[in-house]
């Protein structure tokens, strides 16, 4: 199975593997939602940018809190 048919829950065990193809993934399906949040909630480019950064800089270095029970990546 390709990461791009993969859950959300696999992909972050494949991030927790170090794999960037699968931060990479995690990224193309959910970036542009979490900026259009980080935007609203900002009402700021630059800190919507930076936002996104972190969220998927977190993810990186600590995929172990995410919790597939508790919803997909996108409301990580």
């Amino acid at each position: 199975m390709s990461l791009a048919d993969a859950s959300d829950a696999t992909l972050v065990v494949a991030i927790g593997r170090w794999r960037q193809d699968a931060l990479a993934e995690a990224y193309r399906r959910h970036a542009g939602a979490v900026y259009a949040l980080a935007r609203r909630v900002t009402g700021d480019t630059v800190l919507a940018e930076e936002v996104v950064q972190e969220v998927y800089l977190r993810l990186w270095n600590s995929p172990d809190k995410f919790d597939p029970d508790r919803g997909s990546l996108r409301s990580y």
